[in-house]
C-alpha cells in the first residue's frame, strides 16, 4: 500500500481531483474479458483524452455479471496498462461483505490507489446495517474506501450515516449519484471537511467547481464528450480552476447538444428500462469529433 488506513483521508485529498472517468469493459466473441480491447481503451483515455484518473469495474463495466476472479484479473490488466501514469480506483462492490473485503484487499495488494464500494443491494435497509457492512471491510483492509451513494437501487447514504461512516479511518471520499443539488449540499455540510466529494454527473460540474468548491469529477461523460485533439471538458475544467470563468462558461455551454443527446439515448434508456451499455459503446466507437459525428449518427 502507498499509505496506511489512517493516512487514507490525506491521500484522497492529494489524489482525488480533476476529471476522472469510468468505462464499460469489452468482451470477446466467447464472452470473456477482452484484454487487448480493454488495454486499448485504457490507453485511449490516458494518451488520447489526458484523463486525470480512472475507476475500474463500475456499474457500466458490468461488474455485477463478472465472477470475482474475472474482476481481479480485470483490475490487474487495467493497472498494468496504466503503468502508474494515472491513479486508479477499483470497484469492489459485492452483496457479500466477505467478497467485498477480498476484492478490496486484492486491489490494495496489487497497487490500486483506492477502492469504491456500493452499499449492499439486498437486505440492508437501515443505517445500522450499512454502517456494519463498511465497518467490517474497513477493519480488514488498509486501502482507502470511497462510498458510492446510489439511492435509486441501494439504501441511501444520507448525511447522518455519511457522518458516522466518515469517522472510520479508511472512508475517504463520497461519490454522489443523487442528482438533486440539495442532496449534495446536505452531504457537504455533514462531511465536506472530512471526505472528498464528487457529483457523478458532468452537467453540474461548472457549478460544483465555481460555487461549491468541489474539484473532483468521476463519471463516464469524459470519454463520451471528448476525442483526442478535442477535449472541451478538460479545457473548461482547467479554465475554471485557473479562474477564467468566462472562457470556462463558453466552452461548457458548447457541450449542451451532447448533454441533450446523453439525456435521450443514455439516461432516457436507463430510466425507462435498462442500463444502456450498447448505446454507450456505440457512442464510444465514434472516431471523429463527437459534437458532429455522434449527433448525426445517434440523434
Amino acid at each position: 500500500m502507498k499509505y496506511n488506513k489512517y493516512e487514507a483521508k490525506e491521500a484522497a485529498r492529494d489524489i482525488l481531483k480533476g476529471v476522472w472517468t469510468a468505462m464499460p469493459y469489452s468482451w470477446d466473441s466467447n464472452d470473456e474479458f477482452d484484454e487487448t480491447a480493454n488495454r486499448a481503451n485504457m490507453e485511449h483515455i490516458i494518451s488520447g483524452l489526458q484523463i486525470d484518473g480512472h475507476y475500474c469495474s463500475g456499474n457500466i463495466a458490468e461488474f455485477w455479471s463478472m465472477p470475482d476472479e474475472e474482476r481481479m484479473h480485470a483490475h490487474e490488466v487495467m493497472l498494468d496498462q496504466a503503468s502508474g501514469r494515472i491513479p486508479l480506483i477499483a470497484g469492489c462492490h459485492h452483496q457479500s461483505v466477505k467478497q467485498a473485503t477480498a476484492l478490496a484487499r486484492h486491489a490494495g495488494d496489487i497497487g490500486y490507489d483506492f477502492a469504491i464500494v456500493l452499499t449492499p443491494y439486498v437486505a440492508a435497509r437501515d443505517d445500522d446495517c450499512v454502517f456494519a457492512f463498511y465497518e467490517y471491510i474497513c477493519e480488514r483492509v488498509d486501502i482507502g474506501i470511497v462510498l458510492f451513494n446510489v439511492p435509486q437501487v441501494c439504501h441511501s447514504i444520507e448525511p447522518g450515516l455519511a457522518k458516522r461512516l466518515a469517522a472510520l479511518p479508511n472512508i475517504c471520499a463520497y461519490k454522489q449519484a443523487n442528482p438533486g443539488p440539495a442532496a449534495t449540499h446536505s452531504i457537504m455540510q455533514a462531511v465536506g471537511n472530512d471526505l472528498v466529494i464528487s457529483v457523478a454527473d458532468e452537467a453540474p460540474w461548472m457549478t460544483s467547481m465555481t460555487q461549491l468548491g468541489i474539484n473532483w469529477l468521476l463519471n463516464y461523460n469524459p470519454h463520451l464528450y471528448q476525442v483526442p485533439g478535442w477535449l472541451p471538458l478538460k479545457d473548461y475544467t482547467e479554465a475554471a480552476m485557473a479562474g477564467d470563468i468566462s472562457r470556462a462558461t463558453e466552452i461548457a455551454c458548447s457541450l449542451q447538444p451532447l448533454r441533450d443527446l446523453h439525456a435521450k439515448w443514455i439516461m432516457g434508456r436507463w430510466r425507462a428500462s435498462r442500463m444502456p451499455l450498447a448505446e454507450m459503446k456505440a457512442w464510444q466507437e465514434t472516431d471523429c469529433r463527437a459534437d458532429q459525428y455522434a449527433l448525426q449518427c445517434l440523434r
